[in-house]
């Protein structure tokens, strides 16, 4: 589809729990972000059917604009009318159920399944099967494992341009047999991204059996490799898959420009421009419900995971399966009673949209985002190049996006738990995407790629700030960073932080200052032992972390009581709220819980767009939030049921 620079643009990202919409338009004649709204998704019972949230998300944005989008039956309306109802482009994307599950067919394990398997790595893929010229297995044994794999989809590679053919045909025969010899349920998909010569044959080999999907080929010569078309061919194997669910899906996809693409697949896209655009290393980590995603560009190089099974709510049971309790426990100011961390997620699993009530139930909560944090973190480094060191390397921006690292209420807090998660080094420009922009963006690059880069450059994202790191075991009570900070005006502030402890400047979005650090005895600063840089301001100021890396977390439960709460206060400026006693658990004092906080997860519709007080913790006061989608009353589900199915 052609590009169209003077259209409106509506991006709706549909996850487990929220469905964010964001409208984007031409100011000035530059693209930026009109309006944004958020509803709960209404993929499962009692709606059963996606369109119900996007309507809500719709209405929600015409109460805001007082622009009109959707028709009667509740499509939305494309192109723009003169009056200025609708939008010229709608796109979609979505991280709701189950991966695609892939079984991938190629020549040589370290060459066109290696290429295939990075390329699936930016969806969400679930890789069920391998068969390769390398396989030890008979053809009748590779036939049996790919039936028994059940595949969605079977993804064939192999031969450089120009390159092998007849085993890869021999290969794609084994693939169609497999297709043929599929009775019952759905056919699995086929994607072919091998040798483009053989594109006619592969086509005529499948015609009338399943749908077929060709790309160019994944790796064109030994040392070249193409990703990009094929990922796009994988999302919308997904798309199909995804609308043969029904949910609404299948109706959705007719409405948009390019069908609904996998949210992950946004967030190689943009970390890759990001990466490109800064000239540096650029890192994004999405925690949602059910799915996790990490993208990271690392010396040029994009590389994405993504991880089913991390996740703070529909996934948080498989969370504390694949990390253990301990792996929980090292980030609790506390000893957890016998069960409750377990308690404590299997409840997450099965009511994933619920909030910490209490002051543990919040620490257990961001304990999850940690592991899991560093879950994806684990599995995402050994692809990245130049990795060579224990430490993160460092990175110029880093983003955060999910409510768990998003709705804290405080940006600080927000800060804190990147830095806590990833434990970064050097300096770093730290960002969040609290309303779902990157997923939106993604999937407009296909369609309008100006618009995207407008858009982030336009500073859509929220800017948390600039943190400074230090790296080293820095002596407790001892000077780690010294900081002299000139502003615009000529005053001139220094400052010593101790280490172990957190220091920040408040520094307003839009200000600047010019700043000189220096690590102290046997520490560096990504490497450096002295820093000069101009900052400029953000939600949460300048923050300088001379707590040490690797991050020198106490081994007891007590040595964490100390430490954590004091680490909060001094990224939030909040009293710190230390824990009655190390050794207790449900019975300490209920955290201030308050409905802000549930309406910093899932706003109204008027407190998305006002800034109340803060409250302790950092909480801000707010309006009730309006009812949750399971708890509204069914007849009013039916009702917009019934208006959307005619």
């Amino acid at each position: 589809m052609a590009e169209q620079r003077s259209g409106s643009i509506l991006a709706v990202d549909f996850g487990n729990v929220n469905t964010r919409a964001v409208l984007l338009d031409l100011v000035e004649g530059v693209y930026r972000l009109i309006a944004r709204a958020e509803t709960r998704t209404t993929v499962d019972f009692p709606a059963g059917d996606v369109r119900v949230g996007l309507r809500r998300a719709a209405e929600r944005l015409t109460d805001v604009t007082g622009r009109r989008l959707l028709n009667p039956d509740g499509s939305i309306i494309t192109p723009e009318r003169p009056d200025r109802s609708g939008v010229d482009v709608f796109v979609a994307t979505t991280s709701t159920g189950r991966p695609l599950r892939t079984a991938v067919v190629g020549l040589v394990p370290d060459v066109s399944i290696a290429s295939s398997l990075r390329a699936a790595a930016g969806t969400y893929v679930q890789i069920v099967e391998t068969v390769s010229l390398a396989d030890q297995r008979t053809e009748e044994e590779q036939l049996n494992a790919l039936l028994a794999s059940r595949p969605d989809l079977i993804f064939i590679a192999g031969g450089t341009e120009d390159g092998a053919r007849e085993p890869v045909l021999r290969l794609a025969r084994l693939a169609c047999l497999a297709v043929t010899l599929v009775q019952r349920g759905h056919k699995p998909s086929v994607l072919y991204a091998g040798n483009s010569a053989l594109i006619p044959r592969i086509q005529q080999m499948f015609k009338g059996l399943t749908t077929v999907f060709t790309a160019p080929n994944v790796r064109p010569s030994l040392d070249d490799e193409e990703l990009e078309g094929a990922q796009l061919k994988l999302a919308l194997a997904f798309d199909e898959r995804q609308s043969q669910r029904g949910s609404g899906f299948d109706v959705l996809g007719t409405m948009t420009s390019i069908g609904v693409l996998p949210t992950a697949q946004s967030y190689t896209l943009i970390v890759d421009y990001l990466g490109k655009a800064l000239g540096g290393n650029v890192l994004a980590v999405d925690v949602g419900s059910a799915v996790s995603t990490l993208s990271a560009s690392v010396a040029g190089q994009v590389t994405t995971a993504i991880r089913t099974d991390i996740g703070l709510g529909h996934s948080a049971a498989t969370l504390l399966e694949l990390v253990g309790e301990k792996a929980i426990q090292q980030w609790l100011p506390f000893v957890p009673a016998p069960g409750q961390i377990q308690h404590y997620a299997l409840n997450k699993t099965l009511r994933p949209a619920t909030i910490p009530e209490t002051l543990p139930g919040l620490y257990l909560e961001h304990a999850l985002l940690r592991a899991g944090i560093r879950a994806l973190l684990e599995a995402a480094r050994p692809t990245w190049l130049g990795d060579k060191t224990g430490l993160l390397p460092v990175f110029d921006r880093i983003i955060g996006a999910g409510s768990g690292l998003t709705r804290t209420g405080h940006p600080g807090f927000n800060a804190l738990l990147l830095l806590d998660a990833l434990q970064p080094t050097g300096m770093a420009v730290l960002q969040a995407d609290p309303h779902g922009l990157i997923a939106a963006l993604g999937a407009l690059a296909p369609i309008n790629a100006e618009a995207v880069v407008q858009v982030l450059d336009g500073l859509s994202l929220e800017r948390l700030g600039v943190c400074v790191s230090v790296s080293g075991q820095p002596a407790a009570g001892r000077t780690a960073l010294k900081i002299r900070i000139t502003t615009e005006g000529g005053e001139v502030v220094r400052h010593e932080v101790a280490g172990g402890h957190l220091w920040v400047y408040p520094l307003e979005t839009g200000r600047t200052v010019r700043v000189d650090v220096s690590a102290g005895r046997g520490l560096t600063i990504g490497g450096r032992t002295r820093l000069r840089f101009a900052a400029d301001g953000g939600s949460a100021g300048l923050i300088f972390d001379a707590r040490g890396r690797p991050l020198p977390l106490a081994d007891t439960p007590a040595g964490r009581a100390a430490q954590m709460p004091l680490w909060i206060s001094e990224v939030t400026g909040d009293p710190a709220r230390p824990l009655e006693a190390p050794g207790q658990s449900d019975e300490l004092a209920p955290a201030a819980r308050s409905e802000p906080r549930r309406d910093r997860v899932f706003p109204a519709k008027s407190a998305a767009r006002t800034v109340s007080p803060r409250g302790r913790f950092g909480r801000r006061t707010a309006p009730p939030p309006e009812p949750e989608a399971g708890d509204e009353p069914e007849d009013d589900t039916l009702s917009e049921l019934n208006q959307l199915r005619g």
